[in-house]
C-alpha cells in the first residue's frame, strides 16, 4: 500500500468512532455526534471509484443542510485529481490547499523550549486547554468546556500543552489509529506566538507517538509558511490536503 493510500485510509477510520456515517455514491459523510463545529463533520471521496456527479454533490450539500451542518469536503489531491474543478462546477468554494507532511524517526529533528513546560494534559486541564485552541484558531473561548477534548483523550487521543506560570499558552493531540497518526490542532495563544512553542508542542506529539510505534505520522499544515516550521522538525512534503466548505450564506 502506497503512502498515501494509508493516510487516506486513516482518514476515514479516526473520524468513525465518533460519527454517523453516511454514504451517498462516491462520497462518504462523517457527522460527528460530539461537537457541532463545523470543521468536524465533512464528507471524503471513497478512495478509488469515480469522481462523482452535480446531483451527487447536490445530494451531499442537501445531506449536512438537513442536519444543520454547513457542507465541507475534505480529501487528498493526489488521489482525487478532478473533484477539485467538480465541486466548483457545483458552487462549491475552491478548495484550499494544504501541505501534507510526514515525518520519520530517522529524520526527525525535536525542538524543545526553555519557556514553558511542554507535558500531557490532566482531564482537569481540558477546559483551560481547549479555551487555548479555541482562541488560537479564532472561536469563542467562553464555548470551549473541556468536553470535546476530554472525549478525544477518552477515545485514546494524546494531547499535550505548553504550560507558562502553571496555564496552557499552546496545546496539538494526535490520535493514533493502528500504526499511522494525525497530528492536528496544534495552536498557540497570540500572545505566546513566535516563541517556538508550536514545535515544542508538536515535537513532545510525534516524540509520544513513536514511542506508541507509530510508523505513519503526519499532519497537514495551514499554509507553505507553517510547513517550513514543521520542516524543521524534520517533516518533508509527501502530498496536498484540500479542504473547502460552504460559505454560511450560501
Amino acid at each position: 500500500m502506497s503512502l498515501l493510500a494509508l493516510i487516506d485510509d486513516y482518514l476515514d477510520a479516526a473520524p468513525a468512532q465518533a460519527c454517523d456515517v453516511e454514504r451517498i455514491g462516491p462520497f462518504r459523510l462523517f457527522f460527528r455526534r460530539d461537537s457541532e463545529m463545523p470543521e468536524i463533520s465533512y464528507a471524503r471521496p471513497v478512495r478509488g471509484e469515480r469522481a462523482g456527479t452535480l446531483e451527487e454533490i447536490a445530494a451531499v450539500r442537501a445531506a449536512f443542510l438537513a442536519r444543520g451542518r454547513r457542507p465541507r469536503w475534505e480529501y487528498l489531491e493526489e488521489l482525487n485529481p478532478e473533484l477539485g474543478a467538480l465541486l466548483v462546477q457545483a458552487g462549491i468554494p475552491a478548495p484550499t490547499r494544504r501541505p501534507l507532511q510526514v515525518v520519520t524517526a530517522e529524520r526527525f529533528h525535536p525542538e524543545s523550549s526553555t519557556l514553558a513546560q511542554v507535558r500531557y494534559i490532566t482531564p482537569d486541564e481540558a477546559p483551560a486547554t481547549d479555551a487555548v485552541l479555541a482562541t488560537a484558531f479564532g472561536g469563542d473561548p467562553a464555548e470551549a468546556d473541556g468536553s470535546f477534548l476530554r472525549g478525544l483523550i477518552e477515545r485514546g487521543a494524546c494531547a499535550v500543552a505548553a504550560f507558562v506560570g502553571g496555564k496552557p499558552v499552546a496545546a496539538g493531540l494526535h490520535s493514533p489509529v493502528g500504526s499511522a497518526t494525525e497530528v492536528a490542532g496544534v495552536g498557540t495563544h497570540p500572545e505566546w506566538r513566535r516563541k517556538g512553542l508550536a514545535g515544542a508542542v508538536t515535537s513532545a506529539l510525534v516524540a509520544d507517538a513513536l514511542a506508541r510505534g507509530c510508523g505513519c505520522i503526519f499532519l497537514s499544515a495551514g499554509d507553505e509558511s507553517v510547513a517550513r516550521v514543521y520542516g524543521r522538525l524534520g517533516f518533508e512534503r509527501v502530498g496536498t490536503a484540500l479542504d473547502t466548505m460552504l460559505p454560511p450564506e450560501l
